[in-house]
């Protein structure tokens, strides 16, 4: 099918269709050929069940821009992380702003209701974003939908996000019956089966634009799925470097998936001088530039070290346990073919569009507590191999698992290559899950009583799916428990939130947390003494909290700390069921003494030897701390406790900055940081009144200040005073 010829037969604008033709397409693929069939551009909803880069986004766009040109409404294009909403912000901007396009991004704080995106035709956001807007009462974002994308729709049978995705497509289905729905999966073998539910077409196909082939590799031989070996002559001792050295002879780039972060490490590093090898002297000069970027000069950790290490050689290790910018950085000059090989666990495979000539899959099982090694679900390995080919740079891909004998191969073969990845499944009976959600139904006004949340539920896809699930118990337990923790009254015969239930709900944090701090304010309240130690402590004891995991080294020390700590405790086992279990209560005391050294301005570095976690991990468990003070913070002001409202509020800042409570006003200087505004105050600038008074050229001459940040922050401290 000619892609001019459908441009034209479906009277798109000729800008339209000049900005479509610049990206040189000139005929679509069969499956996307089939969805034209099928009415994408009729606005019919579909379910696009089809491989990686075959053109699922591109039929997105086109159904999009569609809609925008015939003034039908706006477009909403849902995606499952941050980073793969940004990274489609920055592509739809580039290709489509020059259209007179209005594009616009919502991924940030899940408290706001975010007014600004009213102006713009497209709205890019994360489910969890659309779904806190929809909790702030804004209507205005569905009242009008044209055209709305479930990018990744697999993602609802994912324990953590499925639940948040399934309701909002529900909630849209409801709210918007004429949009054009378009879900986008490689990965949904009962794409039928949702289909239905959503009162969509289906398209599936198995067709790629580059060819997939699915082997095995043992002793030497690589065994395809159609029965063809390829023999690797490599004279490297390990197979995985035998695997990577073969392809980058080739000029293809490699995806190593392994099971753990110590793996990404350990198989990054082994593979440095086998990669180096093969580099040009311009690669090593560009790759060695790169690396000083990966351990930033004023407070570099080993992780960040290592990583800068093996980056010169071309090799980079991708884990949640890296800051945000290294691995954006990372996948960055992968794309740009600067790095050739990165090691990852599979969480990279899910989270971001990084092809590969080769992705090799080394640990088809993974350590499972009570279960020891399991193997990985069919479907994360499909996720995995998915990623194998490069479009515009290989003729085909292969994804190869490792076996380690005769019998392995077999059954790496029947488990893996010759299976079906497992069907979505409905995450949403989780009764942690229904309470956030009904709780946020009755608060925003969708629903405000048993029988029109039984309504709502019936419309889901666990209704859909499991249709003898007692949905009428489920809710009735979830109501009783909102009435009795004062989150929901009865008003006449309806249930409204109350000033309580309402801003747990539009915190987007689990009812359960919300019992957990207001019984914890309560008791300071009463007469409990509080500290820094004693409210980290509340909130880490929430279950939205972002714990730790405590091993057989950390004994000593944690019962060292909750000694010292113990007196400052507000919540003990009685107030908190989950605190009887040890290891919970040792992970949460681990998640506090974490947090305090880190606010104490221990270096970051000796925070990650102590507590074996990567800079990620600091960044991860802060920013978690950082939302659960803001909601205990606005409880506390539901409740008028004025005075822990404010403490709170500035132990939030110290966590968010590393900071003793000295530097709370240096901090908030943009560029300064922990580490700076320590080197101020220790040079005798204490108050933002003493740096808009500082010559310029004295503070310059203190070590990582300079002239430029000198000049600014004497410029925001006037502005601030």
């Amino acid at each position: 099918m000619k892609f001019d010829n459908v441009l034209k037969e479906y009277h798109f604008p000729a800008a339209h269709v000049e900005a479509f033709l610049a990206t040189g397409i000139k005929t679509l693929h069969p499956p996307q050929a089939s969805a034209i069939t099928a009415g994408l551009l009729d606005g019919k909803s579909l379910v696009l069940a089809i491989p990686t880069a075959s053109g699922k986004t591109l039929m997105a766009e086109l159904a999009i821009l569609k809609a925008l040109a015939e003034h039908k409404g706006r477009c909403l294009y849902i995606a499952p992380l941050k980073a793969l909403a940004s990274e489609k912000y920055r592509d739809f901007t580039k290709k489509y702003a020059s259209l007179g396009i209005k594009v616009g991004i919502a991924i940030g704080d899940l408290d706001s209701p975010s007014t600004y995106l009213k102006n713009y035709d497209l709205i890019i956001a994360t489910a969890e974003k659309v779904d806190s807007l929809l909790r702030s009462r804004s209507e205005w974002l569905v009242s009008n939908l044209a055209v709305v994308v479930f990018d990744e729709i697999h993602v609802m049978g994912d324990p953590s996000r499925g639940a948040t995705l399934e309701i909002l497509a529900t909630r849209i289905k409801l709210m918007s019956p004429n949009a054009q729905l378009l879900a986008l999966s490689a990965t949904v073998p009962n794409a039928r089966e949702m289909a239905d539910w959503l009162g969509a077409g289906i398209v599936e196909s198995q067709w790629r634009p580059i060819p997939l082939y699915e082997g095995v590799f043992y002793n030497d031989r690589l065994t395809f799925k159609d029965n063809r070996i390829k023999v690797i002559h490599e004279d490297a001792p390990d197979d995985v470097q035998k695997l990577v050295m073969d392809t980058l002879r080739g000029k293809g780039q490699v995806l190593v998936f392994v099971n753990s972060r110590r793996s990404t490490q350990a198989v990054a590093r082994e593979l440095c001088k086998w990669v180096a090898s093969l580099l040009t002297p311009a690669e090593k000069k560009e790759l060695t530039a790169l690396s000083h970027d990966m351990a930033p000069a004023l407070d570099s950790t080993k992780v960040c070290q290592k990583l800068a290490e093996v980056v010169k050689s071309g090799v980079a290790f991708h884990h949640a346990g890296l800051k945000p910018q290294q691995r954006e950085a990372i996948e960055e000059n992968f794309k740009k073919n600067n790095i050739k090989v990165i090691c990852a666990t599979p969480t990279l495979a899910a989270g971001v569009n990084l092809p590969a000539r080769r992705a090799i899959i080394r640990d088809a099982k993974r350590y499972s507590s009570g279960m020891g090694q399991v193997f990985i679900p069919a479907s994360e390995y499909k996720q995995c191999a998915g990623r194998a080919g490069r479009p515009q740079y290989d003729e085909y891909g292969e994804a190869v698992l490792v076996a380690k004998s005769l019998s392995d191969q077999n059954s790496l073969f029947e488990r893996f290559i010759l299976a079906p990845a497992e069907d979505v499944q409905s995450q949403l009976a989780d009764p942690a899950e229904l309470r956030k959600h009904i709780l946020a139904s009755v608060a925003a006004g969708y629903v405000d009583d048993v029988k029109s949340t039984l309504d709502f539920l019936g419309k889901t896809f666990l209704a859909h799916q499991h249709r003898h699930t007692d949905l009428v118990g489920l809710i009735g337990d979830v109501f009783n428990f909102l009435t009795r923790e004062d989150f929901i009254r009865k008003s006449g015969f309806r249930f409204v939130a109350t000033p309580f239930g309402a801003r747990v709900s539009r915190l987007y944090i689990d009812p359960a947390t919300g019992v957990v701090i207001k019984k914890g304010l309560q008791k300071v309240v009463l007469g409990s003494s509080f500290t820094s130690a004693g409210l980290l402590h509340l909130i880490a004891s929430c279950p939205d909290s972002e714990m730790l995991s405590v091993g057989k080294t950390d004994a000593e020390g944690l019962e060292d700390f909750a000694l010292k700590v113990e007196e400052e405790l507000i919540l003990n086992k009685d107030d908190v069921a989950s605190l009887g279990d040890h290891y919970t209560y040792m992970a949460v005391l681990k998640t506090v003494w974490m947090l305090t050294r880190w606010m104490n301005e221990e270096r970051e570095e000796d925070i990650c030897e102590r507590f074996n976690i990567g800079p990620g991990d600091i960044f991860r468990h802060t920013e978690s701390a950082q939302w659960l003070l803001y909601a205990a913070e606005s409880i506390a002001e539901v409740y008028a406790y004025k005075k822990l409202s404010f403490f709170i509020a500035e132990l939030r800042t110290r966590v968010r900055y590393g900071i003793k409570e000295e530097l709370l006003e240096l901090a908030s200087l943009k560029g300064v940081g922990r580490v700076r505004a320590r080197t101020l105050y220790d040079h005798g600038y204490e108050r933002l009144s003493q740096i808009k008074k500082a010559d310029a050229a004295s503070l310059a001459r203190i070590k990582n200040i300079g002239a430029v940040l000198a000049k600014d922050i004497i410029k925001q401290a006037s502005q601030q005073i």
